[in-house]
């Protein structure tokens, strides 16, 4: 193969070409100048809150007076809103695409290429215009353009040879609030985030449990498994412990915990109706307790989690310890390989899952001293709400954060249900707790369930 470049005199049939080495590093050099100044550039515009891409995310148009101002879409901004609006109110993600495809809505590439002629992949079929990917929307619900702030530094190049992006970590973004007309309330978008991160999975009859995501064990800890069937009566539809239901392929042992939904659907109504009345009443004493009673929570939790954490450094010190000696003793002779060997396996594993641990308690402790009740934002809540005469998937998953369910006790015949609430944990009214009464028939009694 024979290369001429003219611009350089260069001629690979001809033997001078001793400056092709030096002449290519100096090309290498300007080309990566010339990378670092565009990226300072980009830098500086994203820390100044510039649009750097110039695309808008779907739903919004560039402002054509200012290039850094988002404008909603007329002819998509409604779309945005109906994802939302369906996602939390509990529809699968098969039925918005469903909904998307009847519509007739086109997908983010195809509108693309229709309004600019510029396409990022091959065009689809003609019968797939409408067939909304799960990514596009699980992109789409987790953007918080759509709360009207501007997020610059999402991601950044991994070399100016290559034209692969990795995304930046989030304290490495920027964030600039209330920059453009928002699409989505708050209420709405962090009721999206908290089902994407719970992981809601349809039950064998293909539909979302009322509950899903926010049923856990009292004991173990472990979520709560939905226990029917296609052909099952509704009044036979119960929960059991995860760590229960999989004993035979784990070594943690639990009790079943069962308990009848519609049990917990009549406790968890009635309490859901007694706190909302008593905050409607008494608004302002409600505000001061749950304030005192979360400033005491977050410092019982902060003393547990400290003294884990110290427990668990002290405990890989002394495994450190363990290593130089056992390695001393392997250096000296007085331990062969195969020992040395025999001995460290199992402090490795301990050595790695301490590692975690620490740094797992470390993260929660600095969440924990930020994190504070927002008691406002719980009694906006009760205010949207006039009177709830039944449970949905959107009210129960706006007001509850988690619930507890504990095993029952065959001696007085009781069980309990800790019920923790959105933004102020549990709520003691003062009150009687709320009870239900039912027939449990493997006891062949009576049993009372009450909520706390």
């Amino acid at each position: 193969m024979r290369y001429i470049a003219i611009n350089d005199g260069v001629d690979t049939a001809r033997e001078d070409n001793e400056f092709t080495p030096l002449r290519n590093w100096f090309n290498e050099f300007y080309a990566r100048d010339t990378s670092k100044k565009i990226r300072a550039v980009k830098q500086a515009k994203a820390q100044k809150g510039e649009r750097v891409n110039g695309e808008a995310p779907y739903g919004y148009l560039i402002d054509p007076d200012n290039r850094n101002h988002l404008i909603p879409d007329p002819e998509t901004a409604h779309v945005v809103k109906q994802i939302f609006a369906m996602y939390v109110r509990g529809d699968r993600m098969c039925e918005i695409q469903n909904w998307l495809r009847d519509n007739e809505i086109l997908t983010v590439g195809e509108l693309r290429y229709r309004r600019t002629g510029s396409n990022r992949h091959p065009r689809p079929q003609l019968n797939a215009w409408y067939n909304w990917p799960d990514k596009t929307l699980y992109d789409i619900l987790t953007r918080k353009e759509y709360l009207g702030h501007t997020i610059t530094g999402k991601t950044y190049k991994v070399s100016y040879k290559s034209k692969k992006t990795k995304k930046n970590p989030e304290e490495k973004r920027y964030f600039f609030p209330n920059t453009h007309e928002p699409l989505i309330d708050e209420e709405t978008f962090e009721l999206a985030q908290k089902r994407i991160a719970t992981r809601h999975r349809p039950t064998k009859v293909d539909e979302i449990d009322l509950f899903s995501g926010l049923l856990f064990c009292g004991d173990c800890g472990y979520k709560m498994y939905a226990v029917r069937g296609a052909g099952t009566l509704e009044r036979k539809h119960a929960y059991t412990c995860g760590n229960y239901r999989n004993r035979a392929r784990n070594d943690m042992l639990c009790t079943t915990h069962y308990i009848r939904k519609s049990v917990l659907k009549e406790l968890v109504l009635a309490d859901l109706q007694r706190v909302t009345s008593y905050v409607k009443e008494h608004e302002q004493e409600f505000i001061e307790t749950a304030n005192e009673c979360s400033a005491k929570a977050v410092q019982k939790t902060l003393t547990q989690q400290r003294k884990e954490l110290d427990k668990a450094q002290n405990r890989m010190n002394e495994l450190n310890i363990l290593f130089r000696k056992l390695y001393e003793d392997n250096a000296l002779g007085k331990l062969s390989d195969e020992q040395f060997a025999f001995l460290t396996s199992g402090y490795d594993e301990e050595k790695k899952t301490l590692t975690r641990r620490i740094a797992e308690l470390s993260q929660e402790i600095d969440n924990a001293t930020e994190r504070s009740a927002d008691v406002k934002r719980f009694v906006a809540l009760v205010r949207k709400y006039t009177a709830i005469t039944e449970l949905t998937y959107e009210n129960v998953h706006e007001f509850i954060d988690r619930i507890l369910i504990h095993e029952l006790d065959k001696e007085t015949n009781t069980r309990k249900i800790e019920i923790f609430y959105s933004f102020v944990g549990r709520v003691d009214t003062g009150d009687k707790p709320t009870e239900s009464i039912s027939y449990f028939r493997q006891i062949g009694a009576d049993v009372k369930s009450y909520a706390i």
